[in-house]
């Protein structure tokens, strides 16, 4: 009988410990969905070729075709911050900062449905090395890149889960 309450009063604390969390990303969440139906209109320079690229990846990642019903613009830039300095004032490390606004609209009615902002910043070492200083700021702008299209699609798909709830 001690096994039977035991086992009654573990399954009504499961029960009631649900706090009603959904996953963004489940396989049967309706955001899937609306990801494939937005197209990511052409971004400015190289690094806005490697930001829009990213940014298709995470959103259709099988690259299924689709009609779109949303376009996604986003304006990116980056500044350079030079840190600690040497005797002769050249820089021992360097900030990039990434910043990125974003619009998501619906391509029938032209109205725009989520606006926002993504800022961060990454940064490298500066060697004596010239090749190695070159390849240590396209990491770190890579990486900056990756982060900031994380930030767009995951704030694209809180709006569309909330959307849904």
């Amino acid at each position: 009988m001690n096994k039977a309450k035991f086992f009654l009063i573990i399954f009504i604390l499961l029960l009631f410990a649900n706090c009603g969390y959904k996953p963004i990303y489940s396989s049967n969440n309706k955001n899937n969905e609306e990801f494939l139906s937005i197209r990511v209109q052409n971004i400015k320079d190289r690094q806005g070729q490697i930001l829009k690229n990213n940014l298709s990846n995470q959103l259709n990642p099988k690259n299924i075709k689709k009609t779109s019903k949303y376009h996604l613009f986003v304006n990116y830039g980056e500044g350079k911050e030079e840190l600690g300095y040497r005797k002769d004032m050249s820089a021992t490390r360097t900030n990039l900062i990434h910043n990125a606004t974003y619009q998501l609209k619906i391509i029938k009615t032209g109205e725009t449905i989520l606006k926002g902002s993504a800022a961060i910043t990454s940064s490298y070492d500066v060697v004596e090395s010239i090749y190695a200083t070159i390849i240590a700021e396209k990491n770190a702008r890579i990486k900056g890149l990756k982060i900031i299209s994380d930030i767009v699609v995951n704030e694209i798909a809180i709006y569309f889960n909330n959307k849904k709830s």
